[in-house]
């Protein structure tokens, strides 16, 4: 799926980029029992709109990637919106936490694990882990399972908690406001919400 991800900036598509941030995520940033700023990892950030929410909003942020014409398009964009983000160059199904960093009180996956085979996705779910400070918030998008080709192959939501052990589910709900064509119509997009122990 990486070479994908990287034609499909090449080609300028890319249907995952988004204007307004996700409303879970705004929940945890602006909602009535919204975290303290603090230490923000947002994993496969894309073009950096969801890293630079949180960067107006007074959080340190790391968003990370592994398609370079993408990190190329976060910086930019985080230089015009007059915010300071790291963007890292990084696989998450191959990075340690040397390379990731550590004490995140955020963790944002947008639909990135969601695309990896089974042993990148331990690896990642080990990675995140090791990031995360004790009381994490770990805010996940995942497809349900299913075969779509090039597309993401998906999780199913009664897994996560076995690929995150350390962590309690907080909830885990349908995403009914992503609305998904051709192809992914059927990909039943879903919110999951985790908290380090």
């Amino acid at each position: 799926m990486s070479v994908g991800y990287q034609i499909m900036y090449r080609l300028g598509i890319t249907p995952w980029v988004h204007g307004e941030p996700p409303e879970p995520l705004a929940a945890l940033i602006e909602g009535p029992r919204s975290l303290p700023p603090g230490d923000m990892l947002d994993i496969g950030c894309g073009t950096g709109q969801d890293a630079i929410y949180a960067a107006r909003h007074n959080w340190s942020v790391t968003g990370l990637d592994f398609v370079p014409r993408a990190l190329e398009q976060a910086r930019r964009n985080a230089r015009a919106a007059g915010v300071a983000v790291r963007f890292l160059h990084c696989d998450i199904a191959k990075a340690g936490r040397a390379e990731v960093g550590a004490s995140y009180t955020l963790l944002l996956d947008g639909g990135c694990l969601h695309g990896l085979a089974p042993a990148q996705l331990r690896h990642a779910a080990d990675t995140i882990t090791d990031a995360a400070k004790s009381g994490a918030v770990l805010l996940m998008l995942a497809f349900a399972p299913g075969r779509r080709g090039p597309a993401p192959r998906g999780i199913d939501p009664a897994q996560i908690p076995a690929l995150f052990p350390h962590w309690d589910l907080d909830f885990s709900r349908p995403a009914t406001e992503i609305e998904l064509l051709g192809p992914m119509r059927n990909a039943s997009p879903s919110w999951c919400q985790l908290v380090k122990r």
